[in-house]
């Protein structure tokens, strides 16, 4: 009889706080949604990137905790790649958009992201707090890249971050193209 494999996990020994921070910093496909909805909240101004700080932490606590509660979707993994390349292609196209359908964005991406890592801790037993590790590192990343990229005043510095998210979008594609082989 199989049992439960962990491996994705990380387990640091520091405890499921520091669990939930690592868990974070070693998963490029969360964290690249979330540089490319800094630079799109960035780009768009204060009240976007405001929307983006405080609603996207918020989503991925709550949507965790509904993922401990419910466990994992069987997802194909090209749904993973959609979060990339959609907050990519916003960033490099600089569309604009109100104030809440930033916050929208970082709903929905809390939502997706939260649930999945919400699920992963419920079946490693790290549970609440490796979630509020995670969370606080998903704060510190979108308060960075969005702080940072209202700083761009010139132009070029603007075409500079729109050059990055035209990468993240270009990077949710090749993931498409791996989760649809």
């Amino acid at each position: 009889m199989p049992v439960d494999a962990s491996a994705h996990l990380v387990n640091t020994g520091l405890g499921p706080i520091y669990d939930g921070i690592v868990h974070f910093a070693m998963s490029p496909e969360a964290i690249l949604p979330i540089v490319a909805l800094g630079i799109f909240a960035g780009l768009r101004g204060l009240n976007h990137a405001r929307a983006s700080v405080l609603i996207l932490p918020v989503a991925w606590v709550a949507f965790g905790l509904v993922g401990m509660l419910f466990g994992p979707l069987a997802l194909n993994p090209a749904i993973e790649s959609l979060p990339l390349l959609i907050l990519g292609a916003l960033a490099a196209a600089d569309i604009r958009m109100p104030a809440w359908g930033t916050g929208s964005l970082a709903l929905l991406l809390g939502a997706f992201e939260g649930y999945n890592f919400g699920s992963a801790y419920s079946a490693a037993r790290d549970g609440f707090p490796a979630l509020t590790g995670s969370a606080g590192l998903v704060f510190v990343l979108i308060a960075f890249v969005s702080a940072a990229v209202l700083k761009a005043k010139w132009d070029w510095t603007r075409i500079a971050v729109r050059v990055v998210g035209s990468w993240t979008a270009a990077s949710g594609m090749l993931l498409l193209g791996w989760g649809l082989r």
